[in-house]
């Protein structure tokens, strides 16, 4: 098993209090798997789905998928 660190992306993204962060990495067996984070900037906690996906490509499409509702629905990247 070999990691493909050039690969890995992670996008975050803010509006007013609120936060939300999106990943693009392989965990500990090489899987491909898109982690999405969102919450209060405040809180010390949020919430969390991870999707494990077949190929790198699928996992991509997430990812920008989810950049484009972050920007309809007002957030900003930074």
């Amino acid at each position: 098993m070999e990691y493909q660190l050039d690969k890995w992306k992670r996008q975050d993204w803010r509006k007013n209090s609120r936060h939300y962060s999106c990943e693009v990495r392989q965990n500990l067996f090489g899987q491909w798997v898109v982690l999405r984070r969102w919450g209060r900037m405040s809180a010390m906690r949020g919430q969390c789905i991870e999707v494990v996906c077949d190929r790198y490509e699928q996992g991509l499409g997430i990812f920008e998928a989810v950049g484009k509702r972050r920007a309809k629905r007002g957030y900003r990247a930074w």
